[in-house]
């Protein structure tokens, strides 16, 4: 008998009034050899059987591997947007360097069309191309697209 067997035995309730029905008593029966004739046969015993090889553990250098391949290229995409970051702070920083000269050079242009734009500069200029002031003022009419004489309305 198993172990689990005897011990269901042994914890069975004994039945009072009952011969033979004492825990005491079911312990000496259980523990008591069967018979030659009552033995199992072969039929009923449990048959053997070949056991697989247990599993092997999963390495783990795949998953290292792999953790590396992610931080190498995390570190390989820092690097790239570091680099082209730094490229247009560059490029920033000449765009930067040319719109001050431009401002500079258009401040000087538009202070040297200020200075050739005074009235007493331009009569000196139209004299020197052979230009003379006419006597008499007239108006020209953009609607009529005419010249007016003074006076007329």
């Amino acid at each position: 008998m198993s172990a689990a067997q005897l011990r269901r035995v042994q914890d069975a309730p004994s039945r009072p009034g009952v011969p033979g029905t004492t825990r005491a008593s079911a312990a000496a029966r259980a523990t008591a050899r069967p018979a030659p004739a009552s033995r199992p046969t072969t039929d009923q015993r449990p048959r053997l059987r070949a056991v697989g090889a247990p599993e092997q553990a999963r390495s783990l250098a795949p998953f290292a591997w792999g953790c590396i391949l992610i931080i190498l290229s995390a570190l390989a995409a820092v690097l790239l947007l570091n680099t082209s970051m730094a490229k247009g702070a560059y490029e920033r920083r000449d765009l930067k360097i040319e719109i001050a000269s431009l401002h500079q050079e258009r401040s000087t242009l538009v202070s040297a069309l200020e200075a050739n734009s005074a009235p007493n500069l331009l009569a000196a200029a139209a004299t020197d191309l052979g230009m003379r002031p006419h006597e008499t003022l007239r108006s020209v009419s953009l609607s009529a697209g005419a010249v007016l004489e003074p006076g007329a309305g």
